[in-house]
Parts: structure tokens; C-alpha cells; sequence
């Protein structure tokens, strides 16, 4: 229906009807196919399975002196996503190298989502970060937390806010249990005064080596496009 609807719009046919049938028998006699738009995969550090390895013994070590509970063990990233989300899919000539998509000019405008889950399987509440200084008057969704910041993205007073919102209010956090959260190489993660954040709660930090979020963190991939972080 939405490709009928599109083709429709492109002629200046406004009642035009297709079933999925004509629209195979269409694509194909045509030349046409469902296309993915190019883009270039995170290109992996020098020996990095070795690091990955190194990583993943490191962890384990922690897991054994500290006896963490799967409770009390978290992953935590923050990734930017735009106002607009144009399809990764078009309708193209087979054999065409390039594949471009039209957008609405928003696909740069963007925020950042803080995201977390426990080993155990919940996931925390997100963390919105809007690219203003003040806060927006539309109402917020329950269980939403929004920062505002200047550029849009996670500093120190934004891991202070998380630390006290979402990471101290997860299960077991109001007692300060012993736990393990795992993060990247973020600037804002490794400064003095988030290292203290984390002690003063009884959490241990385990960093991601830089260059292996996409194959260390739960929900990226290798294709997970990082250019926008700082």
C-alpha cells in the first residue's frame, strides 16, 4: 500500500490501485529491487580480539571477587538519534552502486538516548538528553527522564543525574549493594568526579576498550554509526 501510494504521488495519479502482485510483476520487469542505503561499517582495532579476550577475563575476575549479583551487574550507552529516521530501504535500479535517500533536512537534528539494562534481563528507565537549555513544556512520558544540555549530549552533570535517577533507584540500589557497571571510553565516563559517583555508590566500573563498543555492548552492532560522539 505505501509503495502504491508512492508511485501514485510520482505520476500525479491520485486513485491509482495496485495489489502486491502488480507491484512484483511491475519491480521486476522494470529492474527494480528493494535497496539498502550505503554506509561503512566501524572499522575494528589492531588485535582486537585479544582486547576483547583481556576484557572479558577482566570481568570475570570482578565477578568472582565481588560476587555481583545478575541483578546488580549493568550495561550502559548512550547513543544520538535524529528528529528524522528517513528508511534505510528505496525502490532502485538493480546493479546501482550508490543508493540515495530523500529526507526532510532533520536527520542532523539530534538528541541523545541513555540507555541501560541488568545482566538479569530489566532494562532502566532512558535517559533523554535535548540539544537546548531549558527544559521543554510538553508533558513527558512516565517513566522518561529528560536533561537538557547545549550540545545535546552526556557530560559530568548528566552522569551525575543518571547515577542519582536511574542508577541509584534500580533494584537494589537504595541499599548500595556491591555491583558492576559496564560502560565505553566516553569522556564523561571516565572523569575523577564520575569515578567518585560510582564509589560513593559501591560500583565498579568495567570500560569498554575504545574502538569495541559495537562488539562488547548488548544492542549495537558492528554497522552502529559513532561519528556524533564527543
Amino acid at each position: 500500500l505505501h509503495m502504491t501510494k508512492m508511485m501514485a504521488v510520482s505520476t500525479g495519479i491520485n486513485d491509482f490501485v495496485g495489489t502486491s502482485l502488480w507491484i512484483y510483476k511491475f519491480m521486476k520487469s522494470n529492474g527494480l529491487s528493494m535497496r539498502t542505503r550505503t554506509k561503512l561499517a566501524q572499522k575494528m582495532p589492531a588485535s582486537y580480539e585479544d582486547k576483547i579476550i583481556e576484557f572479558h577475563k577482566y570481568v570475570i575476575q570482578l565477578r568472582k571477587e565481588h560476587e555481583f549479583p545478575m541483578s546488580q551487574i549493568g550495561n550502559m550507552d548512550e547513543t544520538p538519534l535524529t528528529f528524522d529516521c528517513p528508511s534505510n530501504r528505496t525502490v532502485e535500479q538493480k546493479g546501482s552502486k550508490t543508493v540515495a535517500i530523500k529526507t526532510s533536512g532533520n536527520e542532523k537534528n539530534h538528541f541523545t538516548v541513555v540507555l541501560a539494562c541488568l545482566a538479569d534481563g530489566k532494562k532502566l528507565p532512558p535517559m533523554l538528553i535535548f540539544k537546548r537549555k531549558t527544559m521543554p513544556k510538553e508533558e513527558i512520558p512516565h517513566g522518561v527522564l529528560v536533561h537538557c544540555h547545549e550540545k545535546g549530549w552526556m557530560d559530568e552533570d548528566g552522569m551525575k543525574i543518571w547515577f542519582e535517577k536511574i542508577w541509584r533507584r534500580r533494584p537494589g540500589g537504595l541499599l548500595q549493594k556491591k555491583s558492576l557497571l559496564v560502560f565505553d571510553q566516553f569522556r564523561a565516563h571516565l572523569t575523577k568526579k564520575t569515578k567518585n559517583l560510582a564509589a560513593s555508590r559501591k560500583t565498579h566500573l568495567a570500560v569498554i576498550p575504545g574502538g569495541l563498543t559495537s562488539q562488547l555492548q548488548p544492542w549495537t552492532s558492528p554497522s552502529t554509526n559513532t561519528s556524533s560522539r564527543q
